[in-house]
Order: structure tokens, then C-alpha cells, then sequence
């Protein structure tokens, strides 16, 4: 991590404290103060419950209020209703906490009593520089140390093992629905991030912390409305020289604009003013929370692509052909073509394949394929200067293929630049073998459709960078 100025270096705690409180932390089962605060017993950090009606929780003495907690707090989370809630985060600035986790709802979303209250919470700030996350908010979730605020089903157990990408999310249930899927196949989670009503820490705030952030290397966020725009976005081209900046903004409809103002009691903007900015400045943009995890997980796993020239391997001629056609198909992301393998390569190929494959591109290694097989035609495609990026369509079914493809595979794949993509589909066990791909370090999907849509993302990312470059 680089030097951090005040601000992130409040981030920093927030993410990594030593001591919290949780107010409104409780004995009684399925309460959020009581689901947070059992969550929070798996972290390392102090935990302070705040209860005036208890005595104990948890095995913890409880405190009556704010005031009476000893010494230094790092974070605050607030589980009470709103109007309590806003109380309570003043009494948490003049003791001097350096940040504040809301989780209540019913502010701006709410209308104008609710707005109110809000303005309230504004001004806390300025006058204590204490840091608030929300209100509305799910929190943060930090599978390195297990610091995790978020009271509803979130995969975090398939998480644990943590990885690279932050996940920043103004909406905490496409985040964590969004999640929870993509941990049934491995997502490479460095830390999860609820904005809710953004009062004071923003996408913005995070960009910079997560830009700077050694143990990240992928951003993946989820906005309605951007705060700061013009300084969002030059960091964003800053942050995306270094790693990849992924974002799903929602409202890109009339209908959708002003469920946004519903949402979130603010204005989201022209959806053709954000397309553009975005890839001006180095964003990529997801359509949906399938496609800004797909993207994420890729773009944080694979190294970007140098070319657009796309080898196909299948031991199934029509997917193969439908590879084919999903590639060579015209698409708003960035325009892919079939490579064409040399001699030498195809020669190559036919040293192992039975005399009826079909070695050129898609290379159709029948149902007779073999590990062995399937191996030698991923390494021929590798050394092949005219293949840019290699897809492969990997099936269980076939007796002669086994389990002990996936280790073959990843061994091949080890030191190589290019990127390897997977497609695989094997009934009730799909998810179990892209885990077992996760593991090994190869990304792969259940749909042809996501795979080439990932493999997009990976071209576009290498035209960011050398456009970036060009431009430094």
C-alpha cells in the first residue's frame, strides 16, 4: 500500500480495525444487531456491544451508551432505526470514532421526512471528521480477516478465500445476489464494499483507497449516480493504467432513470454521456451483475489480451461451431476474429489427433479426444504466434477424458501470457468443475455466450491500456 493520506488512512481502519462497536447489538436471535454482531466474533478485532438493556452479549460486557466505551474506536456500526440512528452517529463523532457504518434505511430513499434526517447525518463530517458508510447500507465484508457486517446471505463462506477484485456497490442486494452466485464457481474477492446513500464516503473515496491498494487488482462497482464525476473520472484513468476499473451503472432508461431517484432520492444521469465517458476514460462498462462478475473475475485472473485473434479446441463439433459463430459475430465490445493457425501448428495438432478431427480453427477433436490429446492441441495453440487468445470447450462426458484433465490443463497453462478461457458443462456437476478450474487458476463459464463475452472484455482491456500508454 502507498503512502496514505488522512482520508484513506480512515478507509484503512474502516476495512482493517482493531476495535468496533456495534450499537444496538442484541441477545435475541434473528435481530440485525444480533446477526452482525454474531458475524463479527470471527474477526480479530475488539468487539464493544452497545445495549442500555443488556448486561451481556455474546459472553461481552455490554455498554450502555457511546460514552462509556474505553479508549480508541475505529469503527462504529449503527443497526438501529433511523431516527435513533442519526443520535447515535453524533455521539460517535464528539467520541471521536473515526468511522461510522449505518445500516438503517428510511432517509432520502424515503421522501422528505427522511431527507431530513439525512441532512442531519451530513453535517457530522465536517464538524467531527468522522467517516460514515451508508446510512442504508450493508457495510463491508473483508474475507482477509474476516471482518464482515453484512446480515444477510452473502457467500461468504465460498469467499473466505479472498483474491484481488474490490467490489464496490451502491445497491447492497445486486451485491450481494450477485455475489453469492459467482462464489459457487470461486470469485477472487479482495474486500466488498455497500455504499447505501452515500451521505459522505463515496465510489470515489474507494477508487482512490482500492487504486492504491497493493493486495488489489481489479474494481468492480455497481452505481446509480456518480458523485464527482469529472474527478471520478480522472482517477479512474489513473487507477486503470495499473489494473482494471469495471462498472455496472444502473438507470440507463427513462423508467430506470427515475427509479434510480426512487432508489436512492437522487438524479442519475444521460446514460450516452456515461458510455462515453467511460470509455474515454478507461472503464468498462457491464450491462448486468452476471456480466460485472464475469468481467471482474476474468480481467482480475487473466492477463490482458495483445490481439483479437480467437483459437477454438472442442471434442464437440457444433459447440465448436457455435464458437465460431458467437466470435465472429458483430458486437457493440470489441470485434473478435477466428485465428488462423499456421502449418506448423496444424501439423502439429494431427501428430496426436485421430485421422477424422478437424485440426484447423475450430479445432474438432471429436468424441474420441483424450486428455493427452486435448493437452498437445492446447500447446500447440500456445506457441502458435497467430493465436492471440485460446477458448477451450471441455467436456467430462467422453470415457476417455478425466477428471485429471483440469491438473493437465493448468499445467500447460502456467507460465503462459496468453489468455486461456474454459467453457464447460456437465450437468448437476458444472459448478463443481469450474471450482476445480478456479482452484488451479483457469477461469471458465457454464455458456458460451459468457465465455466469449468474457474473452470481449479481455481484448478491450488490452486496447485500454495500449490507448493509456499512448497517451502518457
Amino acid at each position: 500500500m502507498k503512502a496514505l493520506d488522512g482520508n484513506l488512512k480512515k478507509i484503512h481502519k474502516l476495512l482493517n480495525p482493531e476495535s468496533v462497536a456495534v450499537v444496538g447489538a442484541s441477545n435475541s436471535k434473528g435481530k440485525v444487531g444480533n446477526i452482525i454482531f454474531e458475524g463479527l466474533r470471527r474477526c480479530k478485532a475488539r468487539l464493544y456491544p452497545v445495549n442500555p438493556h443488556e448486561d451481556v452479549i455474546a459472553g461481552y460486557k455490554t455498554f450502555p451508551q457511546i460514552a462509556d466505551l474505553p479508549g480508541t474506536i475505529d469503527v462504529a456500526v449503527i443497526t438501529v432505526r433511523a431516527e435513533q440512528a442519526v443520535e447515535i452517529a453524533e455521539q460517535c463523532g464528539r467520541n471521536n470514532i473515526d468511522n461510522i457504518i449505518i445500516v438503517a434505511g428510511g432517509f432520502a430513499e424515503t421522501g422528505e421526512r427522511g431527507k431530513a434526517l439525512e441532512a442531519r447525518l451530513q453535517g457530522i463530517p465536517d464538524r467531527y471528521g468522522s467517516r460514515i458508510l451508508g446510512p442504508n447500507s450493508l457495510g463491508v465484508f473483508v474475507p482477509e480477516n474476516n471482518f464482515d457486517t453484512i446480515f444477510v446471505e452473502h457467500g461468504d463462506r465460498s469467499l473466505a478465500e479472498g483474491g484481488g477484485i474490490a467490489f464496490i456497490s451502491q445497491s447492497g442486494s445486486v451485491g450481494v445476489e450477485a455475489l453469492g452466485l459467482a462464489s459457487n464457481t470461486g470469485f477472487p474477492m479482495r474486500a466488498f464494499v455497500g455504499l447505501g446513500n452515500k451521505i459522505d464516503l463515496n465510489e470515489l473515496d474507494f477508487l482512490k483507497f482500492f487504486g492504491a491498494d497493493d493486495k488489489t487488482d481489479c474494481l468492480a462497482l455497481y452505481i446509480e449516480n456518480v458523485e464527482q464525476g469529472r474527478e471520478f473520472l480522472e482517477d479512474a484513468r489513473k487507477v486503470s493504467r495499473r489494473k482494471p476499473v469495471i462498472a455496472l451503472k444502473a438507470g440507463r432508461t427513462p423508467t430506470g432513470a427515475s427509479a434510480v431517484s426512487s432508489h436512492t432520492g437522487k438524479l442519475a444521469g444521460s446514460d450516452r454521456v456515461v458510455s462515453g465517458a467511460f470509455r474515454q476514460y478507461g472503464i468498462q462498462r457491464a450491462f448486468d451483475d452476471e456480466e460485472l462478475c464475469d468481467a471482474a473475475k476474468t480481467l482480475s485472473y487473466l492477463p490482458p489480451a495483445q490481439g483479437n485473434r480467437v483459437a477454438v479446441i472442442t471434442g464437440a463439433g457444433g459447440f465448436g461451431v457455435m464458437c465460431a459463430d458467437y466470435i465472429e459475430t458483430d458486437s457493440p465490445r470489441a470485434r473478435l476474429q477466428m485465428a488462423e493457425l499456421s502449418d506448423k501448428t496444424i501439423s502439429r495438432i494431427q501428430e496426436k489427433a485421430p485421422p477424422f478431427a478437424s485440426c484447423h480453427n475450430p479445432v474438432d477433436l471429436t468424441a474420441t479426444v483424450t486428455n493427452e490429446m486435448f493437452v498437445h492441441t492446447l500447446e500447440a495453440l500456445i506457441e502458435d504466434a497467430g493465436v492471440d487468445i485460446i477458448v477451450c470447450i471441455t467436456f467430462f462426458a467422453p470415457h476417455s477424458i478425466t477428471d485429471n484433465l483440469i491438473d493437465q490443463m493448468a499445467a500447460a497453462v502456467n507460465d503462459c501470457k496468453k489468455p486461456v478461457m474454459v467453457f464447460t458443462e456437465y450437468g448437476p456437476f458444472t459448478d463443481t468443475y469450474l471450482k476445480e478450474f478456479y482452484k488451479k487458476g483457469m477461469i471458465g463459464f457454464p455458456s458460451l455466450t459468457r465465455a466469449v463475452k468474457a474473452v470481449r472484455f479481455l481484448v478491450e482491456r488490452g486496447r485500454i491500456l495500449s490507448t493509456l500508454e499512448e497517451e502518457a
